[in-house]
């Protein structure tokens, strides 16, 4: 069968010129010798793509290019190969034994810190003189390109639009100067065929080392002699910690605890995390018109920041502040209210909900927002360690399609489809307004890529009215749920199918009873090929789907987020029953649609790869287990893959 997409070289007389924006430049290649640091895409690979997509009744440019998601996934290819080899680490003798998740786990504490450094000492607060006044971006210089681990972390954070934009407001304006993720720089500095880092050249290596106090070669191994310096909660004095103990006391560790050395004060990373609160806090006093809480300057809705006014009057009624108030010192407040994040949301509690505050009543959504932020060290919002690992799951879906392969992408036009079902994806997001929807993975690989191109990103919001969040962590239930409605409506807005990989979406997403496509079965009702079965297949929209067996599992939903928010696990068991018994119906409905010949060639397709397909959102994962990795790495609710 003929799965070839159709040339997009002609475009129609109503769309405008196409002309690349000076936003969209991308920025320098690294200046070392040889092509091998140059990322070179496949020939030809965006010559399919249209010009042009009408979303939200208006003609837009491109948003997205497959060759950028050729790059992305070469990063990920390194990615993922980093990972294995930490976890499956040979010939250095660890000290203190660990399983490959522990050591992993261990591994990633250690990058979100030289993340931190990078960004902070190396990158820096975008203070340094440069004309402000074009709001170009700087781009990334040759030699501010981090090592691997860190550019998976940025990766990851990136992939939290809503979240990496507010930090970068609020506390990281280096970070929003250089703009978009220099994914072809980046993909660059890895070789195509051993998706290894190129070696760097001598002043990347030193630059990098120099400013931010780290080796440059990613730590794959973590000895108990390795430590880290942290600065007390109470004196602000400066505490070596080791990462790792053998009691799981060490920084890297759940059990983490220790005692000031220069004050007797014990602290945890919730401790911690409480100081940023009243850094936090203190900063409002001293310029309110400057500093505000996390999560209170861009919007949750639609993605966009807020009128400054919104923001300070909003952390003023969650710290109780007012006029004339004199600035309290952070260990001062801390004294005064409590060290625990309990204290702190009972006086924030008070601050927001008045005399109204009882224990019956819960606390409001948008103070658990905010002190979401504050649950964890370091400038970021939100657990950048627990996102890595959450993110993996979509990186092994893309290793196990042979995305990461390479020389996959001569010749094909994979990813030419992807990017157009993704730019459909949005004007669904338009049809679907108040719903969630759900991706494929094929879909969630562009819109992944999207983000990271976050300049262009965030103008989405002139193009649907949203910037839409990107949220890792929801409910299998939900999702589920989402994902069905998610292929009714594609059925009916584009008439083909969301997705044929074998997952049955509800009757209404199918081509059954006299549906469109219903009279060209190929099959009589007593099963026996007819004369039809000689007719190539009717592919309405081979820009969004293809018949083609290999082509099948790219449209898999894109359940790498769902996670289980209810405990006990038996719950979420209840939960998938549920849905079995849901698909087994469906499953006899479409068996017997073509048994009596109203099933269409698309229903067929899925009535035979839903035999032994494993279905979406069924695994149940535990949420808020005790020890996730042992004792060891991030507290995190691990997705399953």
């Amino acid at each position: 069968m003929d799965t070839t997409l159709p040339s997009y070289t002609a475009t129609t007389a109503e769309a405008p010129a196409y002309n690349v924006d000076a936003l969209d430049a991308l920025p320098a290649y690294d200046d070392c010798t040889g092509s091998t640091c140059a990322f070179v895409p496949a020939a030809g690979i965006n010559d399919k793509v249209p010009n042009h997509f009408k979303i939200n009744e208006k003609y837009v440019k491109v948003q997205v290019m497959p060759s950028e998601l050729q790059a992305h996934l070469v990063l990920l290819g390194a990615f993922h190969r980093l990972r294995e080899e930490v976890r499956n680490l040979t010939g250095i003798k660890a000290d203190i034994p660990m399983e490959p998740d522990e050591r992993y786990a261990v591994f990633l504490q250690r990058a979100v810190y030289r993340f931190e450094q990078w960004a902070v000492r190396m990158i820096g607060t975008g203070d340094d003189g440069e004309d402000e006044a074009s709001g170009q971006p700087r781009g990334l210089a040759p030699n501010e390109v981090p090592p691997l681990d860190v550019i998976m972390v940025w990766h990851t954070y990136m992939l939290n639009p809503r979240t990496y934009y507010e930090d970068c407001l609020r506390k990281l304006p280096g970070l929003l100067k250089i703009g978009s993720f220099p994914l072809l720089q980046l993909a660059g500095s890895i070789d195509q065929e051993t998706l290894l880092p190129h070696s760097p050249v001598e002043g990347r290596m030193t630059a990098f080392s120099s400013l931010t106090g780290q080796s440059f070669d990613p730590p794959t191994n973590t000895t108990s002699e390795e430590t880290v310096t942290l600065f007390c909660p109470s004196c602000s004095q400066a505490n070596s910690i080791p990462w790792i103990t053998y009691k799981g006391d060490g920084y890297a560790q759940r059990g983490f605890a220790c005692v000031c050395v220069h004050c007797q004060f014990e602290f945890s990373r919730e401790t911690l995390g409480v100081r940023k609160f009243f850094e936090d806090m203190e900063n409002c006093m001293l310029e309110p018109d400057k500093y505000f809480l996390a999560n209170t300057v861009v919007d949750y809705q639609d993605g966009i920041p807020v009128d400054p006014i919104f923001s300070k009057v909003l952390s003023w009624n969650v710290l109780s502040l007012r006029e004339g108030l004199n600035p309290i010192r952070p260990e001062a407040l801390a004294e005064k209210i409590g060290w625990t994040m309990k204290s702190v949301e009972e006086y924030c509690r008070n601050g927001v909900l008045g005399k109204r505050n009882r224990p019956i009543i819960d606390t409001p959504r948008q103070l658990n927002i905010i002190l979401a932020a504050y649950r964890h060290p370091g400038p970021f919002s939100m657990d950048l360690a627990s996102a890595v690992i959450r993110q993996m799951g979509f990186v092994e879906k893309m290793v196990g399609l042979g995305f990461t392969e390479p020389g996959r992408w001569k010749d094909d036009d994979t990813l030419t489809r992807c990017v157009v079902r993704y730019h459909h994806f949005l004007e669904l997001m338009i049809v679907s307004s108040g719903s969630c929807v759900v991706p494929t993975l094929d879909i969630d690989l562009a819109w992944h890529t999207h983000q990271l191109l976050c300049d262009s990103y965030r103008r989405l919001h002139d193009i649907i009215g949203v910037v839409p969040d990107h949220d890792d962590k929801v409910n299998q239930g939900a999702l589920s749920n989402a994902y069905d409605k998610t292929a009714e409506a594609w059925k009916e807005r584009f008439g083909v199918p969301y997705s044929v990989c074998g997952c049955l979406p509800p009757l209404k997403a199918m081509d059954i009873c006299g549906g469109p496509g219903g009279g060209l079965s190929l099959f009589s009702k007593k099963g026996k090929s007819k004369v039809a079965l000689e007719k190539p297949f009717e592919n309405a929209r081979p820009d969004l789907i293809s018949p083609s067996d290999d082509d099948a599992d790219q449209t898999h939903p894109s359940d790498h987020s769902a996670v289980a928010i209810i405990n006990p696990a038996e719950a979420n068991t209840a939960q998938a029953q549920v849905r079995r018994r849901e698909l087994a119906k469906r499953e006899k409905e479409l068996e017997k649609g073509v048994e009596k010949g109203k099933a269409g060639q698309w229903s067929e397709v899925m009535q035979k790869r839903a035999t032994d397909h494993a279905p979406s959102f069924l695994c149940p994962v535990h949420y808020g287990i005790s020890e996730p990795f042992g004792k060891f790495g991030c507290v995190a609710a691990q997705s399953r893959p």
